[in-house]
């Protein structure tokens, strides 16, 4: 295994945050206490780490990845938070392998070095498609694997970035299953938030059995390389043929309704099931999930982290970010509930060409 042990590694945050700070030119803290989420902008290294000492006594403490634009740092905390419209240049591309366990709860020793065999299985798998060594973190309760790289975010990198982690899950999830451990998915976002190395993971309620534990991140023995462009497009060309059949797969769920999806009154229907939370814009909704119970982490009354979009011509939309919901769709809704015929306008009907 690339990680021996839960206890056995050297951590090393501050060469890991002089390179981020190095390769990203502005990086964002985000503390989160008690609920309230506070940020700042740092392009000073010694201005970013007396703001970490500051606030790692308490609560939790994150860092973004990836290189923003049009933005100036005020090197102090009171700054808005990084969206993805902000980010340039993705100079991380991250992995999060996370044990199934109960929602907001750390993770047990052996739910942890399952998580540490599983992301050591994905950098293995990586290696093999020629990506170099990453950096090897634990965030108390996962293991990660963050590699350097230097990718415009543009709309072709995030249509590539979603088939390299889908992929990547599909090919392994025999062995992820095994191991009782979640890839994630969610993580290629541009402004991602990444736990902070050197601080403790305080989420959830502690015990002796589940531990807060400090979060640490080892760099390569040797060069800490940037994986090369052209690996990471052959490695997303290699895995499209998995990502298409899957694809393929769940848009053949069967429905046995009657109505005209078209036609469908979403906000209606979600209403109905008491799953409508409220309006977002431009004919978007934040909802409750219909497999909210089987999420890991808890959604905020406040959240939006599944939405529903009415459409103007053919069927609204429906998606949920949640990891446990990776590839549903509004069709697999329809069939959950079975009663979407009732929020029709009319029944479906074939037409010649």
């Amino acid at each position: 295994m690339l990680y021996s042990g839960v206890g056995a590694v050297i951590d090393q945050t501050p060469e890991y945050l002089r390179r981020l700070l190095q390769d990203a030119r502005i990086v964002e803290i985000r503390h989160n206490h008690k609920g309230r989420w506070r940020s700042g902008l740092f392009d000073n290294l010694i201005d970013l780490e007396h703001a970490i000492r500051e606030r790692s006594d308490d609560g939790n403490l994150y860092t973004s990845l990836n290189r923003p634009a049009g933005i100036k740092a005020g090197n102090t905390f009171g700054a808005h938070a990084l969206c993805d419209d902000n980010i340039e240049t993705i100079t991380r591309i991250v992995f999060d392998l996370d044990p199934k366990r109960p929602t907001n709860t750390p993770s047990t020793d052996a739910e942890l070095h399952a998580a540490i065999e599983a992301r050591d299985l994905v950098v293995r798998t990586l290696t093999a498609h020629g990506w170099p060594l990453p950096a090897l973190g634990m965030s108390g309760n996962g293991a990660h694997a963050v590699y350097r790289s230097c990718l415009r975010s543009t709309p072709a990198w995030r249509q590539q970035g979603a088939t390299l982690y889908s992929g990547l899950r599909l090919r392994l999830q025999d062995q992820l299953a095994k191991l009782g451990v979640e890839f994630d998915v969610t993580v290629r976002n541009p402004s991602r938030i990444w736990r902070l190395y050197g601080t403790v993971n305080r989420k959830g309620e502690a015990s002796i059995e589940r531990p807060h534990r400090l979060a640490t991140v080892t760099l390569p023995a040797g060069p800490w390389q940037t994986v090369k462009t052209a690996i990471v497009e052959r490695t997303v060309q290699a895995l499209t043929p998995v990502v298409t059949r899957d694809t393929t797969r769940r848009t053949q769920t069967h429905i046995d309704g009657n109505g005209d999806y078209a036609t469908l009154d979403i906000v209606g229907w979600f209403t109905a099931h008491e799953a409508y939370r409220r309006p977002l814009a431009l004919g978007k909704h934040a909802v409750t999930c219909p497999w909210v119970g089987e999420h890991t982490t808890t959604s905020p009354e406040s959240g939006s982290d599944t939405v529903v979009w009415e459409a103007t011509t053919g069927w609204s939309n429906w998606h949920c970010s949640h990891l446990h919901c990776e590839g549903r769709t509004l069709r697999d809704v329809i069939a959950l509930w079975g009663d979407a015929d009732a929020f029709c306008a009319r029944a479906w009907r074939r037409t010649n060409d």
